[in-house]
């Protein structure tokens, strides 16, 4: 245990106690909603601990340690079921957690349990001391399963976020608001903490014989509760960000050879009737233009143009922006309201997009354009 710091202690009460105020207001916002509530309960788990190692250095400069081993406030297997099913909540609309979704935070209870017990009390003390307790062997192999369960509900987080984000390229033209890139600081971040610290605290113990516990023991914890603080406030600010309709099944569809009258229709309309100008085209909007199941469009936008929907619709707003440059009219909008006129919804998508498409960003490529004509 590292000596009383009563300022890095503070920062760590002030923040942890700030983020659990979050989750609460997170848990009672309204609309209710399950991944709120999932969400809440991540918060409150990591800045339970922040606030768990504050109380140790209070009550270790009280000499009340013994009191504290019995009052034990973390809850590291938590984490991990509730960060996917926080995940899946705010991917898939239909998802509804269940009575059998229980068991995942079964374990929860039993940490709790041996938190009560002397196989954690003696052996979590007895990990600082010559001899080690025989009894810290338990301690470790427990917290070092609980390492496994965050490592392996990460996983299954981040791979429901990546289908996720195909699914919404091949149905959406616009996904800046659905994409819940946010959603990735907290699983790298609250993932990363636990495995990160116990390789760290393992180095230490088997190669410095715990000399360096002193340096970064309460940084770290001041570090876990302010970014706590950070991603409650972030999430609470993004609490009421819509799901898309996807649904955790596979994206696999039955592979049909190209159709290229049908192709051709799909063309003839975009160059035609040019829907891409609407901002909020997607895939079923442009499927009943063509009067056709969004799943064939699909297919079809797929297999014969080698891109997904949200590609092949970006694509023609690109080249409707090009073709804005060099109107006469050019000049009375600036570069980003051009885009806007040419179905894009934001900055930054239409930055991304265009770069990816000219390599240039739109300024270099309209500077280009003007040192050509001259």
């Amino acid at each position: 245990m590292t000596s009383p710091n009563p300022i890095l202690t503070t920062i760590i009460f002030v923040f942890a106690i700030q983020a659990i105020v979050l989750g609460i207001l997170l848990f009672v916002k309204k609309p209710r909603s399950q991944s709120n509530i999932f969400l809440s309960l991540l918060i409150f788990f990591f800045a339970l601990m922040a606030f768990n190692i504050a109380l140790v250095n209070v009550l270790k400069s009280y000499e009340m340690m013994d009191t504290f081993r019995y009052v034990q406030l973390e809850l590291l297997y938590g984490i991990g079921p509730t960060l996917y099913f926080y995940t899946k909540s705010v991917t898939d609309k239909n998802f509804d957690f269940s009575r059998k979704n229980l068991l995942h935070f079964l374990p929860v209870l039993l940490e709790f349990l041996f938190y009560r017990t002397a196989f954690y009390r003696l052996g979590a003390d007895g990990m600082y001391k010559t001899p080690v307790h025989p009894y810290t062997k338990f301690y470790l192999i427990e917290q070092w399963l609980g390492i496994i369960s965050i490592t392996i509900y990460t996983i299954l987080a981040l791979r429901i976020l990546i289908k996720y984000q195909i699914w919404l390229k091949e149905h959406y033209s616009n996904i800046e608001y659905k994409t819940l890139q946010w959603l990735k600081i907290p699983i790298i971040v609250f993932s990363g903490f636990w495995i990160g610290w116990n390789l760290l605290t393992e180095i230490d113990r088997f190669l410095f014989d715990k000399s360096l516990k002193e340096s970064y023991f309460l940084p770290a914890f001041v570090g876990l509760a302010v970014t706590t603080y950070w991603i409650g406030f972030k999430s609470y600010m993004n609490a009421q960000t819509e799901t898309s309709g996807y649904a955790t099944k596979s994206l696999k569809t039955e592979e049909k050879p190209p159709q290229p009258e049908l192709a051709q229709k799909v063309r003839a309309v975009m160059e035609a009737q040019k829907p891409y100008l609407d901002p909020d085209l997607d895939l079923t909007k442009l499927a009943e233009l063509l009067e056709m199941n969004p799943k064939q469009l699909s297919q079809i936008i797929n297999r014969s143009f080698s891109k997904n929907f949200y590609e092949f619709v970006n694509d023609y707003r690109i080249e409707a922006f090009k073709k804005r440059l060099v109107a006469p009219e050019s000049e009375k909008l600036t570069l980003l309201g051009q885009a806007f006129e040419c179905g894009f919804k934001s900055k930054s998508t239409f930055n991304d997009v265009f770069k990816k498409s000219t390599g240039k960003t739109p300024s270099a490529y309209l500077k280009q354009m003007k040192n050509r004509s001259e």
